[in-house]
């Protein structure tokens, strides 16, 4: 006798023999909705069990082979080897699906368009001016303006690149997040939950995910935009923790030859006032960033007026820099915040400016702007004065090196440094007293 097959199981068939012909898992740009997740259902209706939260980023193709299965057949078992996935990759995905998420946040989909459709990425049509900013021979001889120089031929950092940390400090965990530094605008009802994915890993899962993410959407299709969105493991203080030795045995070499950084000597006042470790306090200043191509960092400036320097050990790093003077002048409506919590840091002055396809609506005097831009090579180092603005983006899988540094020039402000190493909503009132008292002699002295 002639077997007739099961509707279902035709179904099946010509959802397998698709997926061999495409040979990937193919992740739409958003969620699928519950009506389609509904109608799926119906048309398996001998599927019993649950669908998983990640189902809602499958493609409907993908689902209908796993209804169809009976749940035993998952995309990621039916793509090629070639196609890899990791475990914080989906817990990105999850988390975004739990928060309906379906659109990543509007800083990545710029950059997206902006890295397609200009051949040049440092050139930004919205600005009245973007100048080059050229590498010098040697650092300045005072702060005053922005300098790239070349980092020592035998650099100790140079070799801590992402496999680097995976393979030494693999186990350290970290939060990360979409957009960095926190700002307490995010605070508000109008940021989306894009923006505030904030999740926490481990060192070693999240080179996993950089690795990822670069194999499958090295370009930052925006099409893959939710696919493989991008988070930053940002201002990492891997030397206050496991790290320490390593800090203690080379950090005078991580220091930019010739620049003036005297933040050791009050640091060591500071901790000899308050009975503390001075080495611990001052490696909290040296921060790692990882990231993958496509990681933002808001349009900011660094807080307690502090210079700053960035070292880049791998891949490349577009940075745009704004003077005080440019600042001053409303082009791009600032905003001030608070503390926030966490490790990760915070900045008390941000932009809601976007600077790639600014609205001129909200914000037309961006278009009078002058920027000064560089694409941070590794082995470079990049110096910027204290009350520059910063824009960066990673233009490939990235490890940069950075940390804030106060000299004769802004050593009025190392003291606000030091206040926030005291949680005064903690302190009795008679201790907040004794505090303020030793920080304004402190203060007086430096």
């Amino acid at each position: 006798s002639r077997l007739v097959p099961d509707p279902h199981s035709c179904r099946l068939l010509a959802v397998l023999v698709f997926e061999q012909a495409l040979c990937v898992m193919s992740l739409l740009g958003a969620p699928l909705e519950e009506e389609e997740l509904a109608e799926l259902r119906q048309i398996f209706p001998h599927f019993q069990g649950d669908i998983p939260e990640e189902a809602r980023y499958w493609s409907r193709s993908d689902l209908e082979l796993f209804l169809g299965s009976g749940g035993q057949l998952r995309p990621r078992e039916t793509a090629k080897a070639n196609v890899p996935t990791c475990a914080f990759l989906t817990s990105i995905r999850l988390q975004l699906a739990d928060d309906n998420v379906s659109k990543a946040s509007a800083e990545y989909r710029s950059f997206c368009r902006h890295f397609k459709e200009r051949e040049e990425v440092h050139v930004l049509p919205s600005l009245a001016e973007c100048a080059l900013l050229l590498r010098s021979p040697k650092p300045a001889d005072s702060l005053r303006r922005p300098f790239v120089v070349g980092c020592p031929k035998n650099w100790c950092g140079a070799a801590w690149d992402m496999e680097f940390w995976k393979r030494e400090y693999g186990d350290e965990g970290w939060k990360c997040r979409a957009r960095s530094p926190q700002f307490e605008g995010d605070l508000d009802k109008h940021v989306g939950a894009a923006e505030r994915l904030a999740i926490d890993t481990s060192v070693s899962e999240y080179v996993d995910y950089v690795q990822v993410v670069q194999k499958m959407d090295p370009k930052c299709d925006v099409d893959n935009s939710l696919a493989y969105p991008r988070v930053a493991l940002a201002n990492w203080q891997p030397f206050a923790g496991k790290a320490r030795s390593l800090f203690e045995s080379c950090w005078r070499d991580l220091l930019p030859a010739g620049v003036k950084d005297l933040t050791v000597r009050w640091i060591k006042m500071f901790a000899a006032m308050f009975r503390l470790d001075w080495l611990d306090f001052f490696a909290r200043d040296f921060l790692v960033t990882l990231c993958p191509a496509g990681s933002v960092t808001r349009l900011h400036c660094e807080n307690h007026g502090a210079h700053v320097w960035f070292s880049q050990i791998e891949g490349r790093r577009l940075f745009v820099l704004f003077s005080p003077q440019t600042v001053a002048s409303g082009c791009l409506y600032e905003e001030d915040g608070g503390r926030c919590d966490g490790l990760e840091g915070w900045t008390a002055a941000a932009s809601p400016v976007d600077l790639l396809y600014p609205s001129e609506k909200r914000h037309p005097k961006l278009a009078d702007a002058k920027a000064q831009v560089v694409v941070l090579r590794p082995g470079e180092t990049l110096v910027i004065p204290s009350g520059w603005w910063r824009y960066s983006v990673s233009l490939e899988a990235s490890v940069t090196l950075s940390h804030p540094f106060w000299n004769s020039q802004n050593r009025k402000h190392i003291v606000e440094e030091f206040k926030e190493a005291f949680d005064e909503s903690r302190m009795p009132p008679e201790l907040q007293d004794m505090a303020a008292q030793q920080i304004k002699q402190l203060k007086g002295t430096i």
